[in-house]
């Protein structure tokens, strides 16, 4: 994850509690909203009785004021009795049903009503009006008035209670609710900002710190410090950026050491040549002559090995010298046949002797290479001395070339030589190469110092591959050079 997403997160984290907060206001305003809009349909439903109450107090009114004497109120009372059974039904049309038995009480006086004006209107009409009078009082005063009063209590009773006292009802639980929700909120935004805390220490902090104390053990002088990224975000990649600088310093620093050490040992080479070589020279030649001289194998023996000797000490000297004060570079086109060739030559009698079974194959369409001719034939010497070496017992030594794309797709050949030898321990294969490094008591620990050097002057690259038991293989891969291919054909040597 990136340190953009970590930072992304975080910050997701402390606002995921406000959005809580605000995801529950707008809930909760909803939830009133919903609580006041049920509370106005109620009221609106008291006032709709209200009509209906009024209606009947009309409706009675006529009743009076026919009895007072006012022919024209009998007929306005069908039209009262429209007015009551409008609002009626407007008020029963939003009743809940626990509320629909007060509504039916409400028909029956209304229907009680009518009939009490139809008698009294009759009684009236039939001149009996002192009759009229007393069952007008007796049904509307006495009976009806008293009973639609009660049940208005009751219409009104119930409003209040189901109107405000249960909008009041339903506003504390949500305010109660209101209340658990935020204190959950408040605990979570606090869980949430210690998560986020926790994860930027971890994320952030601590790999800054590693990377701070790295910085300081390396700026101490410590280049072997090992730095390892524990992240792949933008840290992390600073870490490995700083990892790469480190091994680069590490390796500057190794150059400069070697190049101390090449101008000591240029130094003692030209004195070692100047003080050893000419006597060493005068030896050899003393000895030569001392053979002619004498008679008998047991003399001369002891002649031979001054001889080999000489020529073991001199063979030191110039590895010192090549290696401490090489030749100017030359490169020139050559063929890799050429060179196997050349530097097998040498060889012919050592392979015979060692019982060793030589496979070269090098494609007649390979491209040629640009390399010093004489450096390159003296590292594949170095390199088959060693392989033979390793091969005293007889095996098999397989050369072979094919083309390869090195580094950014550049054209090269890949020269590779494997010995079937007892392979090389893991643990010194990366110290092959180094200058002075040797596992024979009488190897000077420069040839293949030497062999990588004329490898890499040359813009190529040497690698050495080894297992115990399956032998030793070395990779050389070298720039080719511009031009016709290669003619030589491919065959095997034995």
């Amino acid at each position: 994850m990136t340190l953009q997403r970590k930072l992304l997160l975080g910050f997701s984290l402390m606002v995921i509690p406000a959005l809580l907060v605000g995801v529950q206001a707008i809930r909760t305003n909803a939830l009133v909203r919903g609580t006041l809009q049920s509370l106005g349909e109620r009221l609106a439903r008291s006032r709709t009785y209200a009509e209906v109450e009024d209606a009947m107090f009309n409706q009675t009114q006529v009743i009076w004021r026919y009895l007072s004497g006012d022919p024209a109120a009998k007929k306005e009372f069908p039209l009262t009795e429209q007015v009551v059974a409008f609002w009626l039904d407007r008020w029963t049309a939003g009743l809940p049903p626990d509320e629909l038995k007060l509504a039916d009480g409400v028909r029956r006086i209304e229907s009680d009503i009518r009939a009490v004006a139809g008698r009294v209107f009759k009684l009236h009409d039939a001149g009996r009006h002192d009759a009229a009078a007393v069952l007008a009082r007796q049904e509307l005063v006495e009976r009806l008035q008293p009973a639609l009063a009660e049940v208005n209590r009751e219409i009104y009773r119930r409003a209040r209670e189901f109107s405000v006292q249960a909008a009041f009802t339903q506003v504390a639980g949500i305010v109660d609710v209101e209340r658990r929700v935020l204190w959950g909120i408040i605990a979570l935004a606090l869980a949430a900002g210690l998560l986020a805390s926790w994860l930027i220490s971890r994320s952030l902090a601590r790999p800054l710190n590693e990377l701070r104390h790295a910085m300081a053990v390396v700026g101490a002088g410590d280049l072997d410090h090992a730095i390892e990224p524990r992240s792949s975000d933008e840290i992390g990649d600073l870490a490995r950026a700083f990892a790469r600088m480190t091994e680069q310093l590490r390796q500057s620093r190794a150059q400069l050491v070697q190049s101390e050490k090449l101008a000591s040992i240029g130094q003692m080479a030209a004195g070692v040549a100047h003080g050893l070589r000419n006597p060493l020279a005068s030896l050899r030649a003393a000895a030569q002559l001392a053979q002619h001289r004498v008679e008998g194998i047991a003399a001369r023996e002891p002649l031979n090995a001054i001889i080999e000797q000489v020529d073991r000490l001199d063979l030191r000297i110039a590895h010192l010298l090549a290696f401490s004060r090489p030749a100017p570079f030359r490169p020139l086109r050559e063929s890799v046949r050429t060179l196997v060739d050349g530097a097998l030559s040498g060889f012919a009698e050592m392979l015979r002797r060692r019982r060793v079974e030589v496979a070269v194959t090098v494609p007649p369409t390979l491209r040629d290479i640009r390399v010093d001719p004489m450096r390159l034939e003296q590292a594949l010497t170095e390199i088959i001395s060693n392989a033979l070496d390793a091969m005293s017992d007889g095996g098999r030594l397989e050369i072979a070339a094919r083309s390869d794309n090195g580094a950014g797709g550049a054209d090269g050949v890949l020269l590779e030589i494997a010995d079937s030898g007892p392979g090389i321990p893991a643990e010194i294969l990366p110290n092959l190469c180094e200058p002075f490094f040797t596992t024979r008591p009488e190897g000077t620990g420069l040839g293949l110092a030497i062999a990588k050097r004329y490898v890499e002057e040359t813009g190529g690259r040497l690698d050495i591959v080894s297992r115990i038991g399956q032998g030793t293989r070395v990779r050389i891969w070298l720039p080719v050079a511009s031009g016709d291919t290669a003619r030589a054909p491919a065959q095997s040597l034995t």
